[in-house]
């Protein structure tokens, strides 16, 4: 999820004096091209981090109902900075910006480590979110302009397969971490790497103004092959379409929650007033962007099936599927099969080398046949055939240990949806527009993640109290059992013996929400997919 793929976007033909100046552009060292990679695999890690810890960070925090949100923190942040770190680019240069955001980054780290309450842990992800989004950002930018432009493939290449590895060894990571020094500590130690990469960005790389570090005539803000006049002003950054957005984001996400929670019936003044206030302020974000706004964030017109609405909308369906497995991949052999945390976090292997994979493989399928839906399909098709799989075996009956190895197909699909998907964007080439395009794109990539692990984590919770109700009916102090088995990932000295075989199989029926979500929303990207067509000059 990191924009050094918009290479394809922008490798339209630049003027003379453009590739004059890149080629004599300031050379830096391999100490710093390492430090910008480091960056960025920690930009990536973070967005995976927590999808195996979220659940012991919410427990430890007295709030094991509010897991997803240290999940989705992240990508709130990471949204809304999308559009922000272009303007400050605009205004200060790269590299200004980037130490900007490496800082802003380590402060979100040292807010979730030292956190007491969930409330302060959240907004803490939410800041490192923030400075994640201009860390992916602002590395290609870098070295897009302070390399030769011989060798600004290369590094590309460097930074993708760096981004490809972080997302998927993220959440391995994560736990890791976490079983070895703690949930705390494992977000403080991203500070001194943070610091590292800060120190040798700011001493190996000139933090020029943008009039000296790249032609003027264009924009870090702005990728567009059509050159403006020097002297044309600015437009004013769209502040009000941010803030709308931010809104209806964190009212959506509470919407979603809210309408999984317990006693439903005791809460309808505040799902009233959720759902209010997200209508209202969607639709004026909407007349915002269509109207009011000089410089708007979202370009609608860009939403046309005829342009990218059918890859936008494939790409929500998509970031819904794939978030909406984190739970099975990891909580699912913890509580239900009795495994340790650190162990769990084995589990995620198999699809991390998968997903890693299939977006690699992709790429070298796509560049040789110069077609996009055809792996799509193939790649819809793998992932539903694992995800079916796992569905019936992981939840109906008792799976041994190497099946973990059904998560390898389904997330080698997924590698492969999401290299494809961003291929058939890169392929349409907007002479126009060509940021926003990619900036709505990673939009609408971040709303299906959000929604993803938050339909479902709220999903798994509703189900598994029904199951655990059931399974402990005629048990005294039902209620406080419950919430004690809700808090703790595992069994072993929560129930009496007699109890153990019930509960666990309560909870291991309960995990069917994941794949059944998944599976739903792959079925309807498979319809929308359908429908794509490769474009002829890709």
């Amino acid at each position: 999820m990191t924009t050094q793929d918009q290479a394809p976007l922008v490798a339209s033909s630049q003027d003379e004096e453009h590739m004059n100046h890149k080629s004599s552009g300031l050379q830096v060292g391999k100490l710093a091209v390492g430090s910008l990679l480091l960056a960025c695999f920690l930009a990536n890690a973070d967005e995976s981090f927590v999808l195996t810890t979220g659940s012991d960070v919410a427990s430890a925090l007295n709030a094991s109902s509010s897991a997803a949100w240290l999940i989705t923190g992240y990508n709130l942040g990471y949204i809304l900075a999308l559009p922000v770190y272009g303007k400050i680019c605009d205004s200060t240069g790269p590299t200004r910006a980037i130490l900007l955001a490496l800082t802003v980054y380590g402060f979100g780290c040292l807010m979730t480590g030292v956190s007491q309450t969930i409330h302060l842990a959240v907004a803490g992800r939410i800041i490192s979110g923030f400075g994640g989004a201009g860390m992916n950002e602002l590395v290609s930018v870098i070295l897009n302009e302070v390399h030769s432009f011989d060798r600004v493939a290369m590094l590309r290449s460097y930074v993708t397969t760096v981004s490809i590895i972080g997302i998927t060894c993220g959440a391995p990571l994560g736990a890791f971490l976490t079983s070895w020094i703690g949930w705390q500590w494992a977000f403080l130690i991203h500070i001194p790497f943070a610091m590292i990469c800060l120190i040798i960005i700011s001493l190996s790389v000139s933090p020029r103004t943008p009039s000296t570090f790249a032609n003027p005539k264009l924009s870090y803000g702005s990728i567009d092959d059509h050159k403006a006049p020097e002297d044309t002003p600015r437009k004013p950054f769209d502040i009000l379409g941010l803030i709308l957005l931010f809104i209806s984001v964190i009212c959506f996400l509470a919407f979603v929650q809210l309408t999984q929670a317990e006693n439903l019936e005791k809460k309808p003044m505040f799902l009233t007033i959720c759902a209010a206030v997200l209508v209202g302020c969607f639709t004026t974000f909407c007349l915002n962007e269509t109207r009011w706004a000089q410089d708007p964030m979202i370009h609608f017109s860009l939403l046309s099936p005829n342009k990218f609405g059918l890859i936008y909308s494939a790409q929500v369906l998509l970031g819904i599927a794939q978030f909406s497995m984190a739970p099975i991949l990891g909580d699912y052999w913890v509580s239900s099969r009795g495994l340790s945390p650190s162990e769990g976090a084995m589990c995620w292997i198999p699809g991390t080398i998968g997903f890693a994979s299939g977006s690699l493989v992709t790429g070298k399928l796509v560049q040789k046949t110069r077609k996009c839906v055809r792996w799509t399909i193939i790649g819809l098709v793998i992932t539903i055939a694992s995800f079916a799989l796992i569905l019936v075996r992981w939840t109906i009956f008792e799976p041994h240990f190497w099946e973990i190895l059904y998560s390898f197909p389904g997330w080698f699909g997924m590698g492969m949806l999401l290299s494809s998907q961003f291929a058939a964007l890169s392929a349409a080439r907007p002479e126009q527009n060509a940021a926003t395009s990619i900036t709505t794109y990673y939009f609408a990539q971040q709303v299906g993640l959000m929604t993803g692990i938050t339909a479902a984590k709220a999903l798994l919770i509703k189900e598994m109290r029904r199951g655990l109700n059931v399974a402990l009916k005629d048990q005294a102090g039902r209620a406080k059992l419950i919430d004690k088995i809700m808090g703790h990932r595992q069994l072993l000295g929560l129930v009496p013996p007699t109890l153990a075989e019930p509960v666990r199989l309560a909870i291991q029926k309960s995990y069917y929400v994941s794949p059944a979500i998944s599976l739903v929303s792959l079925l309807l990207a498979f319809f929308i997919v359908l429908k794509q067509r490769d474009v002829k000059t890709f």
